[in-house]
Formats: C-alpha cells, sequence, structure tokens
C-alpha cells in the first residue's frame, strides 16, 4: 500500500463524496475527505494508482512523501 492525496477538480468538488465512493471501489482505503480544500487521503495498493486516475472527478494523485529531519538523520543523496 502507499499512501496518497487525491485532488478532486472544481466540476466535482460539490460531489466530492460521490468521488470517495468511486475511489474506494476502485481499491482506495479513504482516511480522511478535505470537503473545504478537495482533497481525499488515504492508501492504496500500487498496482491500482492507474485505476485511481481514471475516475471522473480525479485531477491529480500525489505519493506520500516521508521527510526526515532528525539530527543526524541520513545524508542526501
Amino acid at each position: 500500500m502507499v499512501g496518497i492525496s487525491v485532488t478532486v477538480d472544481a466540476d466535482h468538488v460539490e460531489d466530492i463524496d460521490v468521488v470517495g465512493v468511486a475511489l474506494a471501489e476502485e481499491g482506495m482505503r479513504i482516511d480522511a475527505v478535505h470537503r473545504t480544500i478537495g482533497i481525499i487521503s488515504g492508501s492504496v495498493p500500487a498496482s491500482r494508482l492507474a485505476a485511481l486516475e481514471a475516475v471522473p472527478g480525479v485531477l491529480a494523485i500525489e505519493l506520500e512523501q516521508h521527510v526526515d529531519i532528525r539530527r543526524g538523520g541520513p545524508e542526501p543523496s
């Protein structure tokens, strides 16, 4: 599973819950629906990412990024 944030396009923000249901039907586990900013966050098997991109109302899908800010953390590559 990979963590993702899905941006809903302006034409579908009013129906963000419908978009969320369609994403869940395609295999996304919904963690939160941020109605005011048009974002749905959760996770999905990597093999299902392409299916989510085809859901009506999906503008973009961003993969979760991890940042290590600890002192003595790994050196940048």
